[in-house]
């Protein structure tokens, strides 16, 4: 595994969400209630910007059509079976770290 650093914790509150970078890849980094979570940033229908969507509970709406994607798992709502990229998430000393 070779987690890196893509965040301060404090740089996204619970219920936020914040675009970031790692290793070349644009992802999208959420805070559910205290718990990180981290998944491709490109909505799958028409490559909208996930991290820009709102976030409610588990399940962030894209900005541009409104589909949804669970953060915890990566699974499109509208698409049973059909996924984003997941990558696990893990706080230390303050800083958000995902392993790429």
């Amino acid at each position: 595994m070779a987690f890196v650093k893509v965040a301060d914790a404090a740089q996204v509150p619970p219920g936020g969400s914040r675009i970031v970078e790692a290793e070349g890849k644009e992802l999208a980094l959420f805070n559910v209630e205290g718990a990180f979570y981290c998944i491709d940033n490109e909505c799958p229908h028409r490559y909208g910007p996930l991290g820009e969507g709102d976030l409610e509970d588990d399940v962030v709406t894209c900005p541009w059509h409104a589909w949804q994607v669970n953060v915890r798992t990566g699974e499109v709502l509208y698409t049973p079976g059909s996924c984003v990229g997941t990558y696990p998430c893990k706080v230390e000393d303050g800083a958000v770290l995902i392993d790429i």
